[in-house]
């Protein structure tokens, strides 16, 4: 039983996250330059192990606020993690 609880607890996070970056891809539309969404949308991300977008996200996020010591943290962390999941760094594209 614990087996099935934490497979369904997992299953629960990350519908929850996806339909939170709905939203907050909604905000984003009115708001483009607001670091602490584009943060939050990071966050996000890596909670669905997507690592690309995390990525993308957090160095938006960084680009508008880039003395914010948190994001860093944050988007370290995320390389980090896709790193050892290996989707980090990218395929390099064909010439």
């Amino acid at each position: 039983m614990t087996r099935w609880w934490n497979t369904f607890k997992d299953s629960c996070k990350y519908l929850t996250a996806t339909f939170a970056i709905v939203l907050v891809k909604r905000k984003l539309k009115r708001r483009p330059h607001d670091w602490s969404l584009w943060l939050t949308l990071g966050r996000l991300y890596t909670i669905g192990y997507q690592w690309p977008q995390a990525i993308d996200s957090l160095k938006r996020a960084r680009k508008l606020n880039p003395q914010n010591e948190v994001i860093a943290e944050v988007l370290a962390n995320a390389k980090e993690k896709a790193r050892e999941n290996g989707a980090w760094p990218p395929a390099k594209k064909a010439t």
